[in-house]
């Protein structure tokens, strides 16, 4: 069954609010104009609130206006042609919302229309002046009410000391469901409140981006399964752990003799370059085709250019060709830099990823980098979440680490707790317990994976 969200909680309380105030005027006025505005206003969301607002009410002015100018021109409508008044109103609402469009606030739009109705649909009380500015101050009281409800906090008490990372696929991310509304309500909240929280994939930056939606993070990510430390809002490379040109060299040479494709990503100028030469199976192409479209990444056909640093090789080969080309390049000298990593969740059977990354090209790693040489966070506590083997070293590492509950049994193995709920809603609602739980409430009993203790 679904949940009952803050928006909704929120909203009750602005209509609430809403009708205490038309009592404490002595019922003067027509509150439903203020509650429905608060209704109409309240959003998930709290950036930017303040000119939202304000923009609403510059429709609320509008509104009431062209309201009062349309009153005037009913006057003039003969009582015999009674029924060109709603023609009238209705094509009021045409300028109406373009005035919202040429004074760029297409956001007050809705709150216009609703305030033009208002005006010259409701019962007159006191004549078409005083009407109009009653309705429009008691919209104005709907959406100050509901601007205040959106940002004051509820009490709690926030724990600094934390550092939270998690996992993106299979952990805040699923292929079907994306990120839920709750979740990115809730991190956005908390971002907005100073908490210091980052993801960990092993997406590049451009295939994360593509998924986070309105999730807007402020501290750098850690992609490519730890390769590279990105900042997603200055769109720059802040650390990559690549390859060694002669190492590359040698694997290039290597996988062109058993003439084995692969995509070869290289960081050049804050750009990730994908190079690709002519394609040895048909899954290759299928990636390639299903990857080449996204305006995030850049694919290049041709050989790898002097400057840059090459990040990692992938490729999409079946399991034996694989196991061959890892077991030569293991022979290669300086192969002890090397870190192998294979994933078949998105290949047919018989086929895998291979990925070969410098050994430092672990989340652990990256997440250490990003702690002491970037944010200078170094003596906060590691809180991780994850779902994937690539996630093992680091749930090891962390103070503190919570698989999910559809995670692979070692990453299960490895960390401290399992988290009850699926679904990166679960994860969320972790964190917000150890960051700010609420002063009244205590933080939920968690299961001790590696004890088996039970749920007390």
């Amino acid at each position: 069954m679904p949940k009952i969200g803050m928006r909704m909680v929120k909203t009750a309380i602005a209509v609430a609010i809403c009708l205490a105030i038309y009592q404490l005027r002595g019922e003067q006025g027509v509150p439903v104009f203020s509650t429905i505005a608060a209704l109409i206003c309240m959003q998930p969301q709290v950036e930017n609130s303040v000119t939202v607002a304000f923009n609403r009410i510059v429709g609320t002015l509008i509104g009431a206006a062209m309201g009062l100018l349309v009153l005037y021109l009913l006057q003039w409508i003969p009582e015999a042609y009674d029924w060109m008044s709603g023609l009238v109103i209705s094509l009021a609402m045409i300028p109406t919302l373009y005035l919202t469009v040429v004074l760029k606030k297409t956001g007050a739009a809705a709150m216009a229309g609703v305030v033009l109705l208002s005006v010259t649909l409701a019962e007159s009380m006191y004549g078409p002046v005083i009407d109009a500015l009653n309705r429009s101050f008691e919209t104005i009281v709907g959406i100050v009410v509901s601007l205040v409800v959106n940002v004051v906090h509820l009490p709690r008490q926030r724990r600094e000391e934390f550092f939270f990372v998690t996992g993106f696929d299979g952990a805040l991310y699923h292929e079907k469901n994306h990120m839920s509304p709750y979740s990115v309500f809730e991190l956005n909240q908390m971002l907005n409140d100073g908490i210091k929280f980052t993801i960990a994939t092993e997406r590049t930056p451009a295939s994360l981006m593509s998924e986070l939606g309105d999730l807007h993070l402020k501290l750098p990510v850690i992609a490519m399964d730890g390769a590279v430390l990105y900042d997603l809002n200055e769109k720059r490379y802040l650390a990559c752990n690549g390859l060694s040109k002669e190492m590359t060299q040698r694997i290039c040479d290597l996988l062109r003799k058993k003439e084995l494709h692969y995509f070869l990503n290289v960081v050049l100028q804050d750009v990730l370059l994908i190079y690709y030469h002519e394609f040895r199976n048909e899954e290759e192409q299928k990636l390639y085709e299903r990857a080449r479209s996204s305006p995030y990444r850049n694919y290049v056909y041709g050989d790898v250019p002097e400057e840059g640093i090459p990040v990692y090789f992938l490729l999409v080969v079946k399991k034996e060709d694989a196991d061959a080309a890892q077991q030569e390049i293991q022979q290669l000298e300086g192969a002890e830099e090397l870190l192998f990593l294979r994933d078949t969740s998105e290949t047919p059977e018989g086929y895998c990823h291979l990925k070969i990354y410098h050994k430092n090209a672990t989340k652990e790693y990256m997440v250490r980098r990003l702690l002491e040489n970037v944010t200078g966070m170094g003596n906060r506590k590691v809180v991780a979440f994850g779902s994937n083997k690539n996630d093992v070293s680091l749930m090891q590492w962390a103070d503190l680490s919570y698989a999910t509950a559809e995670a692979s049994a070692d990453v299960k193995a490895a960390a401290d707790y399992q988290l009850r709920g699926k679904g990166g809603d679960s994860i969320v609602r972790t964190i917000l317990h150890l960051y700010e739980p609420l002063l009244w409430e205590k933080v939920p009993v968690r299961r001790r994976v590696e004890r088996g203790e039970s749920d007390q």
